[in-house]
C-alpha cells in the first residue's frame, strides 16, 4: 500500500478532493491514505462537493478530447490511405500492419482505436484469404451430395478431384480435427455430387437450402473454429463474394440454376438503385455521427419505404453486393 507524507488534516482532505477532481479512483486514494473508499467519499463530499465533482468531469471531458483530437490528427495523415486499403479488401490489421511495416515511427494502438472510431468499412471475412476459389466452391458440392443423400464416391473423386482441392481440404479439414474417416466421406460426397450433376444436370441447391444444410450438417463434424465461426464449408454470402450472385456460383461449376428474368435480384431495382440507396444512408449515418451497419441501413430503408420512397431491403442488398461490407465499400470508391 502506498502512503504519502504527514499532512494536517486540512492538507490531507484538499489533496483528496485534488486527486479525485484529476480523475484518481476512491479506493486508490483510500489505499494511500490508509482509509476506505467510503470515509474518502463523505471526506470529498464535505470538503469538495459539487465542486470536485464538475471538476472531475471536466477533466474527463478535456482527456476525452485529446484523445479525439489525436484520433482527428491521425486521420488527417492516413485516412485516405485507409480507405483505399479498405476498398482493395483489406482488414483493419492487415491495413494496421502495412502502415507499421512503411511508417515505422506509427503509433499502433492509435492507429487500431483511430480506425475503429472512423466509418471505413474494413473486410472483417477472412475466408477469402484462405481457401482457394475451388475450395470454396467445394463447399456447394458437399452440401448438395449430402441434401441429395449420395453415398461417398471415392473412386470417382480419386481420379476427377484435383489434387490440389483434395490436400487443401484434407488439411483445413484436419486442421479443425475432423477425424480422417470423415475427411475422407467428404471428399466421397462430393465427388459423387459431381458425379450425379454429370448425369443429371438439373440437379440443383437453392442458397436458402445451402444455409439450412449448411447449419445442420457442420455441428456434427465438429467444423467450428475456436472463435465460433465455422471455417469450411463457407457462408453462402462467401460464396456470393466470390463468384458475384449464388447463380453466378453455380453457373460457373456447371450445376443447374433457377435464374429468370433479370440478372442477380435486379427485378425491382437497377444497379444504381442499389449504389445510391447505399450511398445515401451512408451519408445520413454520417450526419447523425453513427456507424453504417445493415442493421442502420434496415431501420433507414423501413423509414424511406414509409415515407413513399422505394429502397431495396437489406436482404436485396447483401444479395447483389455479397455482404453488408462489401456495399458500403463499393460505394466509398
Amino acid at each position: 500500500m502506498t502512503t504519502t507524507p504527514e499532512l494536517s488534516r486540512e492538507q490531507r482532505d484538499a489533496a483528496m478532493v485534488e486527486r479525485y477532481a484529476d480523475g484518481e479512483t476512491l479506493d486508490a486514494i483510500g489505499q494511500s491514505f490508509g482509509i476506505t473508499r467510503e470515509r474518502v467519499r463523505q471526506i470529498i463530499a464535505k470538503v469538495g462537493g459539487t465542486n470536485a465533482e464538475e471538476s472531475r468531469k471536466k477533466r474527463a471531458a478535456d482527456r476525452e478530447a485529446l484523445v479525439q483530437d489525436s484520433y482527428r490528427a491521425f486521420l488527417f495523415s492516413y485516412e485516405e490511405l485507409a480507405r483505399h486499403m479498405a476498398r482493395r479488401g483489406c482488414t483493419r490489421v492487415d491495413a494496421i500492419n502495412r502502415l507499421e511495416s512503411l511508417y515505422p515511427g506509427i503509433n499502433i494502438e492509435l492507429a487500431e482505436d483511430a480506425l475503429r472510431s472512423s466509418d471505413i468499412v474494413f473486410d472483417s471475412s477472412q475466408t477469402d484469404d484462405i481457401f482457394s476459389k475451388e475450395a470454396v466452391a467445394a463447399g456447394i458440392w458437399y452440401l448438395l451430395g449430402s441434401d441429395l443423400g449420395l453415398p461417398p464416391d471415392r473412386e470417382w473423386a480419386a481420379v476427377h478431384l484435383e489434387l490440389s482441392l483434395m490436400s487443401e481440404l484434407r488439411g483445413a479439414l484436419e486442421a479443425a480435427e475432423v477425424t480422417p474417416d470423415d475427411v475422407a466421406t467428404i471428399l466421397g460426397v462430393i465427388g459423387a455430387a459431381q458425379k450425379h450433376v454429370e448425369e443429371n444436370p438439373s440437379a440443383s441447391i437453392t442458397a436458402q437450402r445451402y444455409h439450412r444444410l449448411r447449419g445442420e450438417l457442420i455441428p456434427g463434424l465438429g467444423l467450428v473454429s475456436r472463435k465460433g465461426s465455422n471455417a469450411w464449408p463457407p457462408t453462402g454470402q462467401t460464396l456470393m463474394k466470390r463468384f458475384g450472385s449464388w447463380n453466378d456460383a453455380l453457373e460457373a461449376m456447371g450445376i443447374g440454376t433457377t435464374r429468370q428474368g433479370r440478372p442477380k435480384g435486379l427485378v425491382k431495382f437497377t444497379r444504381e438503385d442499389y449504389d445510391n440507396a447505399v450511398r445515401n444512408y451512408c451519408s445520413a449515418a454520417r450526419a447523425a455521427n453513427t456507424k453504417a451497419t445493415n442493421a442502420g441501413y434496415d431501420a433507414w430503408a423501413r423509414a424511406e419505404r414509409a415515407e413513399g420512397r422505394e429502397r431495396p431491403s437489406i436482404a436485396a442488398v447483401r444479395g447483389i453486393y455479397g455482404s453488408w461490407s462489401n456495399a458500403v465499400r463499393s460505394v466509398q470508391e
